[in-house]
């Protein structure tokens, strides 16, 4: 594992970010997708985002980014349709069978991309500077329809 890797494991935890698989797991919650951000040459904030699905049908957007003094996570809904698409995205892909992307370059940014759904969790790691197919699919999914999950917050001198 590379050194980046790890720490990208470990940016939900340092911004406080609520567990996945608890989150998951509450009352309501269908599912969770969560992308931690961790940006390479520090220009730009680390970032966690946890859409959840509830099951009235709602999506809901939670953002924490590294150093900014938040008391909780940004909130703010998503549509629904987004969502579908994402979904339908990662389904074709076969997301839950994925691994993490080979030849992860050292030093580049990276996403750990986690789904979890009642106890189950699911992650992988990608550089989306130069992801290959099946990997570039879920980039530009994420782009395409849920690119408040990956705000670029640049870092004050």
């Amino acid at each position: 594992m590379l050194a980046d890797s790890a720490d990208v494991y470990r940016l939900a935890s340092r911004l406080a970010v609520p567990d996945l698989a608890q989150v998951a797991g509450a009352a309501g919650v269908m599912s969770v997708l969560q992308l931690s951000a961790y940006y390479s040459g520090r220009s730009l904030r680390h970032s966690v985002a946890q859409a959840l699905e509830f099951q009235s049908g709602a999506v809901e957007l939670r953002l924490s980014f590294e150093g900014l003094s938040l008391a909780s996570p940004l909130r703010q809904p998503i549509k629904r349709e987004r969502m579908d698409k994402l979904n339908a995205v990662l389904l074709k892909v076969k997301f839950s069978r994925l691994g993490d992307q080979v030849q992860l370059p050292y030093g580049g940014s990276l996403w750990l991309i986690q789904r979890a759904a009642g106890s189950h969790v699911h992650g992988i790691i990608i550089a989306p500077a130069a992801p290959e197919l099946p990997y570039s699919a879920i980039v530009n999914a994420i782009d395409a329809y849920l690119p408040e999950a990956i705000r670029e917050i640049p870092l004050r001198n």
